[in-house]
């Protein structure tokens, strides 16, 4: 680890002293820096509002999963929630409402997936599940569970406030020796609707 002291024989006590009480200080300054080293990380990454992985942490990841999944023939999927009609709870109960609704969606998003999953708020109301080793059929089992815990309780909003929750769900897979992504999608209650206008951007995405 290095050495940042030495004392001499025959030690002196007042010098002992100060020597250590320098180096608890240099220590202390050191876990402050790291500590806010790894705080700067944590939130150029994580979205401070729901504590999943932002936008810019799921792009340049889901970059490698892909190529990844391409290279060992594995599928690939990705699922997009879109929270409907986020804006009029917002309009009608405030924004905090919104905040307290976002919070609550992505727990139950965490809920739901496996320790290898990538679950991220990109922007708004809209969400991505990232799923290795996952065909089309288990991730529209997955976005099947997800519906029926976002449909399971109504969310808190604020105080006595409790408001039912729907959102669409698209999914997209890269398939075993494929370069293109399938896709499916569900609406508010169901599977297989047509995707909202988010996922549909989305796919685009992905197909460049």
């Amino acid at each position: 680890m290095g050495v940042n002291d030495y004392l001499t024989r025959p030690i002196d006590r007042n010098e002992l002293l100060a020597r250590v009480r320098t180096q608890i200080r240099r220590k202390r300054h050191s876990d402050h820096l790291r500590d806010r080293l790894e705080e700067s990380v944590e939130l150029a990454i994580t979205d401070a509002l729901t504590g999943l992985h932002n936008r810019r942490y799921m792009e340049t990841h889901l970059t490698a999963l892909a190529e990844q999944a391409r290279a060992a023939g594995r599928p690939l999927s990705v699922l997009l929630a879109d929270i409907d009609n986020f804006k009029s709870i917002n309009d009608t109960y405030g924004h905090d409402a919104g905040d307290n609704v976002l919070r609550e969606f992505a727990a139950r998003f965490r809920r739901n997936i496996r320790s290898i999953d990538l679950a991220c708020r990109i922007g708004g109301e809209e969400f991505v599940i990232v799923m290795p080793e996952t065909g089309l059929e288990r991730a529209r089992q997955v976005g099947e569970r997800l519906r029926a815990c976002i449909a399971a309780e109504p969310f808190q909003a604020n105080g006595d406030t409790r408001l039912n929750v729907t959102a669409s769900v698209g999914i997209a897979t890269l398939e075993r020796r494929t370069t293109a992504w399938r896709r499916s999608s569900s609406g508010p209650t169901r599977l297989c609707t047509s995707p909202s206008a988010a996922a549909a951007t989305a796919w685009s995405r992905m197909r460049r």
